[in-house]
């Protein structure tokens, strides 16, 4: 009789959307949980994604119980101006940083399931994003310094010290190839000689006028997300195939993958 995997998904709209993908305005057919479960036989999901959410959201978040359990850090605590912290913030768990939060965090998950397995990812790079249902709900991409941080630096900080505190990690950020230039083909932006299409860099000289202009992001316009920030289809696969890889190293022989 085959062991089936109890996984426990912690994160922010990435995880969230898998299960509200009307909130993608049905732009994306499956998520990344459902698409990292369909590599196996014996993987089943618990999505706790919280919308909106950084790492101060979770450190007392209520954890169910689960063989696995995954963090994919997003871009809010970036955005929201949250420091990275030290390695020492984690060691600590000091309450206030990324890297603090993270490590009451994971103290949480180990008192909760001391045997189960951990997976930490760090967090892929954004374009300009600008919500499919709220064009007023936008933000710049990681392509400058937010609040003094770059993004660059944060994920890369994140990766350091779990790979320095024995915490299994996924490096997202470098592996994923989701960068500020692909993220879209093109933004529809409205220019003194009408709408076009520019790629990047040359979409960020022009500001849209929010709730005025036609909305930047058409279905073509998608490329490893849908609207400057989200996954795709391509991004959630990209997502899955990396997670599917890194799980089987991390759980042996016990993820039965299913035959094609």
């Amino acid at each position: 009789m085959k062991e089936e995997i109890k996984w426990c998904a912690i994160g922010d709209s990435f995880t969230y959307l898998n299960d509200h993908l009307d909130e993608t305005d049905n732009r994306v057919e499956k998520g990344y949980l459902t698409r990292t479960c369909e590599y196996f036989s014996n993987l089943s999901v618990i999505n706790i994604g919280m919308n909106g959410s950084s790492t101060p959201d979770w450190v007392n978040a209520e954890l169910p119980e689960a063989d696995l359990y995954t963090v994919l850090l997003g871009t809010n605590d970036w955005h929201g101006g949250v420091p990275l912290g030290r390695r020492e913030d984690f060691v600590q768990k000091k309450e206030g940083t990324i890297l603090g939060n993270m490590g009451i965090l994971i103290s949480h998950i180990r008192q909760k399931a001391p045997n189960a397995a951990l997976l930490v990812m760090n967090p892929v790079e954004r374009g300009d994003f600008v919500y499919i249902l709220d064009p007023f709900n936008n933000a710049l991409g990681s392509y400058m310094p937010d609040q003094g941080q770059w993004l660059s630096d944060i994920a890369e900080g994140i990766y350091e010290t779990c790979c320095e505190e024995g915490i299994p990690a996924l490096n997202l950020h470098d592996l994923s190839g989701i960068t500020p230039e692909n993220v879209v083909r093109f933004k529809w932006v409205k220019t003194q000689d009408g709408y076009r299409k520019l790629p990047y860099p040359e979409y960020t000289k022009i500001s849209v006028q929010f709730g005025e202009d036609e909305y930047p992001y058409p279905e073509e316009a998608a490329d490893f997300t849908y609207d400057g920030l989200h996954p795709s289809d391509k991004g959630n696969e990209v997502i899955a195939s990396l997670l599917a890889a890194k799980l089987e190293e991390l759980l042996g022989g016990r993820l039965i993958r299913k035959e094609d």
